[in-house]
């Protein structure tokens, strides 16, 4: 066998005739959220109501010996697979349909060990999940086993396993319930018969785990999304027909603008995804491609299309580029908002920023920039709250598009139960970690100018070592330090109460060295907020806390939620 096999294959074949499929020991448990459940759901759903022949579900890439197959790639959608024929055999036997409900049970849900003679999946999932995986889903409903099976309160995926079994008996029900009895059987067989002719996947088998992770690295990192940016030009490609040539020029004049971008934000599928999110709201890469398709079915549907990626690639790139020709008019304060957001590295906001931009005047879209940053850092230091926060931005990008919302205060309203308000905010900045130590000198530069007083245009950052990032407690505490418990030097090192700015020349020469003798060069500091950590005689866990209260105090003034 060659190092490298590739096969095309369907889910449900590899499910029904793989007899020692599972996750390997140190690979994560069950992973998917109620969201990821319906998505694949529905994607599935798409295909069979449209008489698809067939389905692509990806890649599944397993380490192959002798006996056993182990999952590398693909072992959420073949665990969610199997739920659906779980709540579909489920359906068989409530309905009194024994032959079939056994029939599924003993060909696509279970295995019996012929020496033992004990029941067992036909995908093994890890030894955290299997038991419960097995009795919540493979088992008979009559099964006692399957009646006892509880969620393991302290193990999350349990819950999630349990949320996707649910999500596919309402599924299952959802599809049924306009249909007479017979009609509903007739329907879920053509759905088992979906997933072992036509729901494709590409079979890779390897024969070790190095070979797996790379193949896995190669294939994420440079195959996948190219591919997804192919299957869409080609797409648009195929139906110009007589005006091919008007649209490729303007599909090669849009790749073009995002090329200008540098490798980070020049992928296409990403801008495509967010410029159908700023008015079609939330959508997953793993649908945009049908999505594409249900709106843009015609040649004049495709060339108005490209149109408009080939007009939006220019505001996006615009929105990514604080020198970009389009805010020469704008106050410096946008230019320094828009190096920001991108400086933050935060992405899920851009669907509303394109929305908003050439719908707000621009005094709003000054104001939104201003305010967008505002957002990102509350939202890195507080955390998303319950939800995915690019659905939340999607939500009001939409409602932007459709003149909803038409400017800032109407967009802060509309985002109020979503954004940390000043409390949370300074709760969240009082204990939060910094690691990254461009965003921390960021933050304590920021509440500088804030401590200061100063009305000063809107900081953007420098990696430049004029000011650089000191640990005062640091990261390999030496004699000096032996009042500080290694437990507490770990979790300490990186709060932002622990960090001060200082000159690199003055960094670079104290090193790691004791309190006493950091003092001489933290008072000697033209910056107040380090030269206050100069004050006491030591330096330990409760003046980190300390300090880090009296840096949150600042935190609702530096990035406050309404701007002017």
């Amino acid at each position: 066998m060659p190092a490298i096999e590739f096969r095309g294959e369907t889910i449900g074949n590899i499910l029904r005739n793989k007899k020692h499929l599972k996750v390997p020991i140190n690979q994560r448990s069950y992973a998917w959220e109620a969201d990821h459940v319906t998505d694949l759901y529905t994607d599935l759903n798409l295909a069979i109501t449209r008489n698809t022949e067939e389905y692509f579900l990806g890649t599944i890439i397993a380490v192959v010996g002798k006996d056993s197959e182990d999952v590398y790639d693909g072992r959420q959608r073949l665990a969610t697979s199997l739920i659906l024929v779980g709540a579909i055999r489920d359906y068989f036997f409530e309905a009194k349909d024994s032959d079939t409900s056994r029939e599924i049970y003993t060909q696509n849900l279970s295995i019996v060990d012929r020496k033992t003679l004990q029941c067992e999946s036909r995908f093994t999932l890890s030894a955290e999940d299997n038991s419960y995986f097995l009795n919540r889903i493979v088992r008979n409903p009559d099964d006692p086993a399957r009646k006892a099976a509880k969620v393991d309160p302290k193990k999350t995926s349990h819950k999630r396993i349990n949320d996707a079994a649910k999500k596919a008996r309402e599924h299952v029900d959802d599809i049924t319930k306009q249909l007479i009895p017979s009609a509903k059987g007739e329907l879920l067989h053509r759905w088992l018969d979906f997933l072992e002719q036509g729901a494709r996947v590409i079979w890779v088998e390897v024969g070790d785990e190095r070979t797996a992770y790379k193949v896995f690295e190669t294939m994420n990192d440079r195959g996948l999304k190219l591919s997804a940016a192919d299957l869409l030009k080609n797409y648009v490609y195929s139906l110009a027909d007589k005006r091919k040539t008007e649209v490729v020029q303007k599909w090669q004049a849009m790749a073009a603008v995002l090329e200008s971008l540098g490798r980070e934000d020049s992928d296409i599928v990403d801008f495509i995804r967010y410029f159908w999110i700023s008015s079609h709201g939330h959508t997953r890469s793993n649908v945009l491609f049908d999505q594409v398709k249900k709106e843009v079915a015609a040649e004049h549907q495709a060339v108005t299309w490209v149109t408009d990626l080939e007009s939006k690639a220019h505001d996006y790139a615009a929105l990514l580029t604080s020198s970009h020709e389009a805010w020469k008019d704008y106050h410096l304060e946008t230019r320094g908002a828009v190096a920001l957001l991108r400086y933050l590295g935060v992405t899920q906001i851009r669907p509303l920023l394109l929305a908003a931009f050439g719908r707000f005047s621009k005094k709003e879209m000054e104001k939104l920039l201003k305010v967008s940053v505002n957002w990102s850092v509350r939202f890195l230091i507080s955390g998303v709250p319950s939800g995915n926060l690019e659905s939340y931005y999607s939500r009001s990008a939409k409602k932007i598009s459709d003149g909803v919302i038409k400017n800032v205060a109407e967009l802060t309203k509309d985002m109020a139960s979503v954004v940390p308000d000043d409390d949370k905010f300074r709760a969240a900045l009082a204990t939060a970690n910094v690691p990254v130590a461009s965003l921390a000198r960021y933050y304590l530069r920021t509440l500088q100018i804030v401590k200061d007083g100063k009305q000063e245009p809107m900081y953007v950052p420098s990696d430049a070592a004029a000011v650089t990032l000191e640990h005062i407690l640091p990261v390999n505490p030496g004699s000096d330090w032996k009042h500080v418990s290694e437990e507490d030097g770990k979790a300490y090192y990186n709060r932002l109460g622990n960090q001060a700015l200082l000159a690199g020349s003055v960094n670079s020469a104290i090193g790691n060295v004791g309190f006493h003798t950091k003092k001489k060069a933290l008072g000697a500091s033209p910056f107040s907020l380090t030269k206050s950590a100069a004050n006491g005689n030591t330096w330990d866990v409760s003046r980190i806390i300390e300090r880090q209260k009296k840096l949150a105090l600042l935190g609702p003034k530096a990035w406050p939620l309404a701007v002017k």
